[in-house]
């Protein structure tokens, strides 16, 4: 049974390597962690290694594993996300509900360290992206002269709308331990990622000529981009292990432009990966009782395709060119518009209790305001991140052969955010209406941990 789980767990690492995985929001478009254990406790483990995804958390902190392991997690992913429009305006349906609702996400990790040695090797592969898929184009947003109503003939190229983007990391790594308490650790990035877009014809034609390449705004079919980058981390613990400190940064990640829809995002189809800082503390409150807290930055704002202001009303349509429109203000410029987005902090509070000696138990809090302001609802009905605050919990079996077994439960509460959009339900352009996007998810876990 050892030797038949130890090939499928190699064999699910090799494929999560080979493999594109669909993820959706919950801190903005990151998972709230990686991971089993580190997700039913908030997300919090950049200064409480507890398996080998250590290094999707702080590189440093795989010299605390301990052993050689792998850990392979699948967690089942329901997000469920609608949009709606006041009812007195709308010419169709006043809500839409996005399908595709249940998915499954991989994540991975290895890490390898030898006794008596300082250094630890490692690699965890770890996922992020959005996506929805709306029923229909047309009254939510278009007139019934638009090729999107259901009244024109041509219906079958518009009768769906939304967007899908997934993003892979794979995260190479190594950690020293430069003295008994003290480790720093560091990854390469290598990344890769893919986006689609339908049903946006309408923002391509002479009624909302809003792109400044129509060409490669909507319907291009799947495009991939591909980039690298670097992660650094520190570990330390103080006060004879009791307390754990972490720091882990990330810098922006440089990814290839997504040529095919270069009339979509700023800067010619220019996606990045955005910067990110987090620091963290473990304390062993008791014997049996550990206690992590998180504390993440997340620079949205940095990358201008993410958060570049949308239209907000017709005197102020890209309000970083107020009162003009040239090809550089348009979708795909320089300063095209984006989603808006605000930078992120994101708490993430997590206990564990060794129940028994087989048995730990976990649960966890995490919460980020949401990165989109009231009045960047329109684009943001493609990417409804609006969740919030996060409840969670876990629990840790291990077996007979040392082996463990990890189940975890994720529920973000709803969210909805109201706000004003740049067009009436007409098509043209005019004051501000009420609509609403709202999303919330719950996952279950479940994870294999596998010690040689």
């Amino acid at each position: 049974m050892k030797v038949f789980t130890r090939h499928a767990l190699v064999s699910a690492f090799a494929f999560a390597l080979a493999s594109p995985v669909s993820v959706y929001a919950t801190n903005g478009m990151w998972m709230i962690g990686y991971g089993a254990k580190g997700t039913a406790m908030g997300g919090a483990g950049v200064a409480y290694p507890q398996d080998a995804m250590a290094a999707a958390y702080n590189p440093a902190s795989m010299t605390e594993v301990g052993e050689a392991r792998l850990d392979a997690t699948v967690e089942f992913f329901r997000p469920p996300r609608s949009v709606t429009h006041d009812p007195s305006l709308l010419l169709g349906d006043t809500s839409e509900r996005s399908k595709d609702d249940l998915f499954p996400i991989p994540a991975i990790g290895a890490v390898l360290s030898s006794p008596g040695t300082p250094i630890a090797m490692g690699m965890a592969v770890i996922g992020a992206g959005l996506g929805t898929n709306y029923a229909q184009s047309n009254g939510t947003f278009f007139d019934p002269t638009s090729p999107a109503n259901p009244a024109n003939p041509n219906l079958d190229a518009y009768n769906r709308v939304g967007v899908f983007l997934m993003q892979m990391q794979m995260l190479p790594s190594m950690a020293y331990k430069v003295s008994e308490n003290h480790s720093v650790g560091a990854s390469l990035v290598i990344a890769m990622q893919t986006f689609r877009a339908f049903g946006l014809e309408s923002f391509a034609s002479n009624q909302i000529p809003i792109s400044g390449d129509p060409e490669h705004l909507t319907n291009k079919g799947y495009d991939w981009s591909f980039g690298w980058g670097w992660r650094a981390g520190w570990f330390g613990k103080f006060l004879d292990g009791k307390l754990n400190l972490g720091l882990n940064y990330a810098p922006r990640v440089s990814m290839q432009k997504f040529n095919r829809y270069s009339g979509l995002f700023a800067e010619h189809g220019e996606f990045d990966i955005p910067e990110s800082i987090t620091a963290g503390l473990a304390i062993k409150v008791t014997p049996k009782m550990n206690v992590a807290f998180d504390v993440q930055r997340i620079y949205w704002n940095d990358v201008k395709s993410i958060g570049n202001p949308g239209p907000v009303d017709t005197s102020d349509f890209n309000p970083l060119c107020p009162g003009t429109d040239p090809a550089i203000c348009k979708l795909g410029g320089d300063l095209g518009m984006g989603f808006g987005w605000t930078n992120q902090t994101v708490y993430k509070l997590g206990f564990d209790y060794k129940y028994r000696k087989d048995l730990v138990l976990r649960a966890g809090l995490n919460y980020g305001k949401t990165p989109i302001p009231n009045d960047q609802v329109l684009f943001n009905m493609l990417a409804p991140a609006t969740t919030e605050k996060h409840l969670t919990f876990g629990a840790t079996y291990t077996l007979a052969n040392k082996d463990e077994l990890t189940l975890g439960f994720m529920h973000a509460f709803e969210k909805t955010i109201e706000g004003p959009t740049a067009f009436r339900t007409s098509g043209t352009a005019g004051p501000g209406v009420n609509a609403a996007i709202s999303m919330s998810q719950t996952s279950f876990s479940i994870a294999y941990g596998l010690k040689f």
